[in-house]
Order: C-alpha cells, then sequence, then structure tokens
C-alpha cells in the first residue's frame, strides 16, 4: 500500500513541473544549509620549533615592552641609578680610593679599582696613585691624608648615569712642611650588569698657597 502511494506521488511530481522544482529547491537549501554550518579550522600560530601555539582557550595576552625585552637578541632596558644611591657609593669608594695609610693604602687601592672601568682607572692613578706615589707611601718617605668636605649629586645623564661631585683637601708631607692640595672633582657612575662602577673623574687638584695643616 505504501509503496503505491509513493510511486504514484513520484509520477504526480515528474508530471507537475512546478512540484518538482520547489521538491529541488527544498533538497539544495538542506544541502547547503549543512555546508554552512561547519565552522572553519582557526590557523595556529607557530613558534620556533614549528610546533602551534597552546592558546589555552579564550585566554589572550598583549605583548608588552617588558616581554620584548626578554626576547632572544634583545638588550635589556638600562634602569637609570637613583642619585641617592650613586652618592652614596661614592662616600664607601672613597673609603679606600683616598686611603695613604702605609699599613692599608695598597690593598684598599687595590679594592676600589675592582670597582671602576680601566679608563677611569688609569686616569685616577695618574692623578693620585702613581707607582712613586705607592713607592714613597710604602716606605714611608710620602705621608698623605684626604678629608672629605662634600660629595653630591650634581647630575642625571640621559643613559641613566649620575655625576656626584666630590670636594675635600689632600695633604701631603714629605718630611718638611704639610702641605694642602684643594681636590675638586667629577666622578661619573653608571649601573652595569655586576653592579656600580666608577666610569669617568674629571679632577681639578690645586695647591692651598700659604697654608699649612699641622
Amino acid at each position: 500500500m505504501i509503496y503505491e502511494l509513493a510511486r504514484a506521488l513520484v509520477q504526480r511530481i515528474f508530471r507537475d513541473k512546478i512540484l518538482m522544482a520547489l521538491v529541488v529547491i527544498g533538497v539544495l537549501g538542506l544541502f547547503m544549509g549543512g555546508m554552512s554550518g561547519k565552522q572553519e579550522p582557526p590557523v595556529a600560530s607557530k613558534s620556533g620549533g614549528g610546533q602551534p601555539m597552546d592558546r589555552g582557550g579564550d585566554d589572550t595576552r598583549s605583548m608588552t615592552p617588558a616581554s620584548l625585552d626578554g626576547q632572544p637578541g634583545a638588550a635589556p632596558a638600562q634602569q637609570p641609578l637613583e642619585p641617592n644611591l650613586a652618592t652614596d657609593f661614592v662616600k664607601w669608594w672613597l673609603g679606600g680610593a683616598m686611603d695613604y695609610t702605609t699599613a692599608t693604602a695598597v690593598a684598599n687601592h687595590e679594592q676600589a679599582f675592582g670597582w671602576m672601568t680601566p679608563e677611569a682607572q688609569r686616569a685616577f692613578q695618574a692623578a693620585f696613585w702613581t707607582p712613586e706615589t705607592q713607592q714613597m707611601i710604602a716606605s714611608g718617605q710620602l705621608v698623605a691624608a684626604f678629608h672629605l668636605a662634600a660629595v653630591q649629586a650634581e647630575a642625571l645623564n640621559p643613559d641613566g648615569s649620575v655625576v656626584v661631585g666630590v670636594t675635600g683637601t689632600l695633604v701631603t708631607d714629605t718630611g718638611g712642611k704639610p702641605t694642602p692640595h684643594q681636590l675638586t672633582a667629577d666622578l661619573l657612575v653608571r649601573r652595569e650588569q655586576d653592579g656600580l662602577r666608577i666610569a669617568g673623574i674629571y679632577n681639578r687638584v690645586t695647591t692651598v698657597p700659604g697654608v699649612s695643616v699641622y
């Protein structure tokens, strides 16, 4: 019975062109609707190893300047040096760099040189710690003492380094009358990867005439 009804319906469809066209349109509509319901596969970003990166669902992360610094080959950002820290560092450093005591001068100067760049060390040795000065201090032929007057930050450079001004008096005595020398210096302090460094010395030393220190 069902077969006879289906056969009669098919024959009617083929005889009625309009009805057949509606059936075809309906079938095509169902087919196209099924195709549009399919989602396109997401495009996977790839890391350097060639594997898809896990996006973690809806978790999206923005690239910040700090994360850019962490990329291979990117130089870390230079942190500016605080003027107060640079001043305290210079005060501590001067305790060894300007030590002219016979028993401790050599060791303290070696320690102070470790906190300087090679260029700054050469400039300091040429002005304050020549081989002749070291030999005369060790033998007792030269007696010297440094009296610090003031230490203060003077400028903050664009690269983060700080210029620290130092004033004081260096008194030398070779067995006669003590001679005072007025010291005015600018020290360039820079933060490096392993700590602070004296990176430059610009000094002006003048003898104070007519003054005796006992």
